[in-house]
């Protein structure tokens, strides 16, 4: 599973791009791919916060799985009520990068059965 964090009041929270968010991203949008690339581009706020909001609760349940120390999650109440407009920049773009970090395919290349190790020139 691909995680983030970000920090918000000097806790830092797990972030985490899984099922689940693309789950309630296509409830919300119709389409899961279509929805993100339209949040992530228009930047409005609302939909940010509401991403958020989604992704650090899937990073509080994932916490909870795995036995990882995480502060918990944050309503989107929360988030509106005690993020202040000087946090947005870090705060989004950790967002930004958890979600691009779990878009990316992990290829992991393993020498095959008869393969032999030979220096490259």
């Amino acid at each position: 599973m691909r995680t983030g964090k970000v920090t918000i009041h000097g806790k830092e929270y797990l972030l985490c791009f899984s099922t689940r968010v693309l789950m309630a991203l296509e409830e919300r949008e119709g389409d899961s791919q279509k929805g993100l690339t339209r949040i992530l581009k228009d930047e409005k706020i609302s939909d940010l916060f509401w991403l958020l909001e989604q992704m650090i609760d899937a990073g509080d349940r994932y916490a909870k799985i795995e036995g990882i120390d995480n502060p918990g999650a944050l309503s989107f109440d929360q988030l509106m009520d005690t993020v202040g407009v000087d946090e947005y920049n870090e705060m989004f773009g950790a967002l930004v990068s958890a979600v691009s970090e779990g878009n990316k395919p992990k290829v992991e290349v393993k020498p095959g059965k008869n393969a032999k190790a030979t220096a490259s020139e």
